[in-house]
């Protein structure tokens, strides 16, 4: 399906006795995949690619629940826990100048507002209550919280302010 797919989350569970299923979202607070149905791909951990319709709403909580087009039994549902959901770079809206997909910025280098060279952006934790951006150079690792303070620049380069970045081990 293609070079040009980009990851929204993954089918993180099964939810009721219909068939709909629990999403994990990177971008929790979009709100692009709901209350629409959405031409997506389902990639398995193994690289099978499946093109769905697929439609989310809002559940308890932060919770993103999600239906299927032709989908409507839990075990055809829990088929596909652990899947990817993709999109077409070209189907997701423009963003304003101060946001920024995830992967647009995956593998950017990272240096300090006075030009020190922290390394290349690997991985995007979203699990905590900011994101949290992990950076190898070869000094090591280093993570920088997500916060608008901290964030200097984005474009090209990644500029962070220096008090900002926390040494790994």
């Amino acid at each position: 399906m293609g070079a040009d797919l980009w990851l929204l989350g993954h089918v993180a569970g099964v939810f009721g006795v219909r068939g709909e299923l629990r999403l994990w979202l990177d971008n929790r607070d979009s709100t692009w995949l709901i209350d629409a149905s959405r031409e997506v791909v389902l990639r398995s951990p193994e690289g099978q690619e499946r093109q769905v319709t697929l439609r989310a709403r809002p559940g308890a909580g932060r919770r993103i629940l999600g239906r299927i087009e032709g989908l409507s039994r839990p075990e055809q549902a829990e088929a596909l826990v652990d899947w990817q959901i993709l999109v077409p770079r070209d189907a997701l809206p423009d963003l304003d100048d101060d946001s920024w997909y995830i992967e647009e910025i995956m593998g950017l280098e990272v240096r300090t507002e006075h030009g020190a060279l922290l390394g290349k952006l690997v991985e995007v934790h979203q699990s905590a209550p900011v994101e949290v951006w992990e950076i190898h150079g070869e000094e090591g690792v280093c993570y920088v919280p997500v916060l608008v303070d901290r964030i200097v620049e984005v474009g090209d380069v990644i500029v962070v302010r220096e008090d900002g970045v926390v040494l790994g081990e």
